[in-house]
């Protein structure tokens, strides 16, 4: 009896040696595993195809590095995207750049000549100056650009009268048309309040405004006329003591008249219309002109950097308006869109309702 207990005990502990000798030989082996696909990360190399469906501590830890490997590629590849970017910007900035810059190095050139008359100098200094001015324009948006790009810029909603906002943009606006024979009317609500940051927000849409009175073809008239229907309440609106041609209608007139909207065909070539309303869903405003319009195809290019249509010509322009409206829109968790229409073109904003805190500090990633 004292010999089997003797040599049941001496199983029992060599099994239980084995079995540890097992698992540590196990464990090594996990290891070795667990090791190699850290080195494959390390080194940027695909992790080999294993099997992850096993409920053990490997098959989770290799789950682990795949997502983590996912995320490195991710990483590397906006690092890539990021340097492709600032390359490309470079590269514009310089292209952009190089006339106005050969224009003033030309006529100051022309300006050492002793011989030059008066009004040669008159000129020639005109030209320097319109050039540095083109120079100076270019540095803010480029600024402007890199900031929105890479969301330095944040935004601070505050639940306040959008309709201020709208008419500061048109009175920033209006001087340019009235030189250009254009009027600008604006079809508001009585009230339109939502969250939004008013310097930016009216940046935006006076960039939209930009564009409908330079790609518009000059009016028979050198002034804004006053509108008859104009109401009391515009002529209280900061900035719209000159915003001649703007009507708000009563609730169930608007209703029955905004089913319409935007309907170029009902404006007058010289006209210009800014436009508001809201429903459940979003606020939209929309800028509709009578312009050179775009070519069919172009309703997404148009919101490309730098991009400028085949309609262009030798309108006055970088093609960053609608791109810096763009990014503003989608800084308030909204989206702009461009129609064709007969007879020039109806660009949209659009913010819904899924607002920030208001006063908050927002910044929102770009899908696009």
């Amino acid at each position: 009896m004292g010999i089997w207990c003797i040599i049941t005990t001496a199983l029992a502990v060599l099994s239980t040696g084995a079995v540890w000798h097992w698992q540590g030989k196990y464990r090594e082996r996990e290891l070795s595993e667990i090791s190699s696909m850290l080195e494959c990360i390390l080194d940027g190399r695909e992790l080999p195809e294993r099997r992850a469906d096993q409920e053990t501590l490997l098959s989770k830890i290799t789950h682990q590095l795949f997502r983590l490997q996912s995320m490195t590629k991710g990483y590397h590849a906006r690092l890539e995207q990021d340097r492709d970017s600032i390359k490309n910007l470079i590269t514009e900035i310089a292209h952009q750049m190089r006339t106005p810059l050969a224009n003033i190095e030309t006529y100051l050139d022309f300006l050492q000549d002793e011989d030059l008359s008066r009004e040669e100098q008159k000129s020639y200094l005109k030209a320097v100056m319109l050039s540095e001015k083109k120079i100076h324009f270019l540095a803010e948006s480029f600024i402007k650009m890199s900031r929105l790009e890479h969301r330095i810029i944040q935004i601070h909603p505050l639940d306040t009268d959008l309709l201020l906002t709208l008419s500061e943009a048109v009175s920033q606006a209006e001087e340019k048309a009235r030189r250009r024979g254009l009027r600008i009317c604006t079809r508001f609500p009585e009230k339109l309040f939502h969250p939004h940051d008013a310097d930016w927000l009216g940046e935006a849409v006076f960039n939209l405004l930009d564009n409908a009175v330079k790609y518009s073809p000059p009016g028979s008239g050198g002034e804004i006329l006053p509108d008859a229907q104009q109401s009391e309440r515009e002529s209280t609106l900061p900035g719209t003591g000159q915003m001649e041609g703007t009507e708000i209608l009563p609730d169930a007139e608007r209703d029955e008249r905004e089913n319409t909207l935007p309907d170029a065909g009902q404006m007058e070539g010289t006209e210009i219309l800014l436009g508001a309303e809201q429903n459940e869903m979003f606020v939209r405003i929309w800028v509709s002109d009578h312009g050179t319009g775009i070519e069919e195809g172009d309703e997404a290019r148009v919101f490309q950097r730098f991009y400028r249509g085949s309609n262009a010509g030798k309108t006055e322009g970088f093609g960053l308006g609608l791109y810096l409206t763009r990014e503003i829109v989608l800084l308030h968790g909204g989206f702009v869109k461009l129609k064709r229409q007969e007879d020039g073109t109806c660009v949209e904003i659009y913010l819904g309702y899924c607002s920030h805190p208001l006063g908050a500090s927002v910044t929102v990633s770009s899908p696009f």
